[in-house]
């Protein structure tokens, strides 16, 4: 099953937001090899794009997940993703990783101090390939929706569309300073911070649905179905006597603002689904699972620790029973 993740910033800060023209490439957007300068060693400061890639690609090195695609938008992150049968254990590690890599980083990036995300993540299922192949495309395309940039292909955000679209690797660097200070640190003369530095590849795996596809089919469906969206947005905005605000305002956006209208986060959806009755079916599976965990669970701290749980989720930790202070 693909899960979709949703990932908010404090206070609806623009923490995320995008800090190079990818029409000109700096030496911060993790464009070259060279990045570090072999006469004085020179420290690049990694741009939002590399440090969400990299934190991506660095959790998914250490603790395996399927990965379908990783989408950022000026306060908040998406990522599509699933795991098999023995990989249900890494998740919570990933994310782990993952956010922390990214609340440090981006805290050194924009000198600011305290929490960079708002709430926990919210992973929301989708019930059928449809489902899955929706969210795709709506995180995709939700910096054009909001009147961002008039095309996806030209947003400045993380996005894994020219991945998906059209074949480019995302690889990402970053500096091993944890090898580097084990190592001896700035003690060494001798010692280069360019060679800690290392290069990451985010691996994207074809959703379920379009597993047995060829690679160009794959690439045409997600030109065509983020093509229909532009469009249809287009139309929109020129209805409304509006137009894309364009990726070079976005440069100018100050990381610690706010919008003058916040949009208000409403309640989880128990499950992303492509019609009411998928919708009522998982519902109905859901409450049986609970059903079960829960008398798996009374079972189990009542002793019964060979008591098997429904697939997919986890035993209740084991208390001290109480005792009182008098004894």
């Amino acid at each position: 099953m693909v899960y979709s993740m949703v990932i908010r910033c404090i206070d609806q800060q623009f923490l995320l937001k995008p800090d190079h023209n990818p029409k000109q490439p700096l030496i911060s957007a993790g464009c070259h090899v060279d990045c570090l300068d072999s006469r004085n060693d020179l420290i690049p400061e990694p741009s939002v794009i590399n440090i969400i890639g990299a934190a991506a690609a660095r959790a998914q090195k250490l603790s395996p997940i399927h990965i379908h695609w990783v989408e950022a938008n000026i306060n908040h992150l998406t990522i599509g993703f699933s795991v098999d049968a023995d990989q249900i254990q890494n998740i919570s590690d990933f994310f782990r990783n993952l956010h922390s890599y990214i609340a440090v980083k981006l805290n050194v990036k924009w000198e600011r101090d305290g929490h960079l995300w708002g709430a926990p993540y919210r992973p929301t299922p989708c019930t059928d390939d449809v489902s899955a192949s929706q969210q795709l495309i709506y995180c995709m395309t939700n910096p054009a929706k909001d009147g961002l940039v008039e095309k996806v292909g030209d947003s400045p955000f993380m996005t894994t569309y020219p991945a998906l679209a059209q074949g480019k690797r995302l690889r990402f660097w970053r500096i091993d300073w944890d090898g580097y200070h084990h190592a001896g640190g700035a003690r060494k003369k001798s010692h280069r911070i360019k060679d800690y530095l290392e290069w990451l590849e985010l691996e994207l795996t074809p959703l379920p649905e379009q597993e047995g596809w060829p690679e160009h089919k794959r690439r045409s469906w997600v030109r065509a179905q983020v093509r229909d969206v532009e469009n249809e947005t287009r139309e929109r905005l020129k209805a409304e006597g509006r137009s894309a605000m364009g990726a070079a305002a976005q440069f100018r956006v100050d990381p610690r603002d706010r919008p003058k209208n916040p949009k208000k986060s409403g309640p989880q959806p128990l499950c992303h689904a492509s019609s009411p009755e998928a919708r009522r079916e998982y519902k109905r599976r859901w409450r049986e699972v609970l059903r079960e965990h829960r008398a798996a669970s009374i079972d189990y701290l009542l002793g019964y620790f060979e008591r098997e749980f429904p697939e997919g989720t986890f035993r209740p930790p084991i208390t001290k029973p109480y005792q009182s202070s008098r004894l």
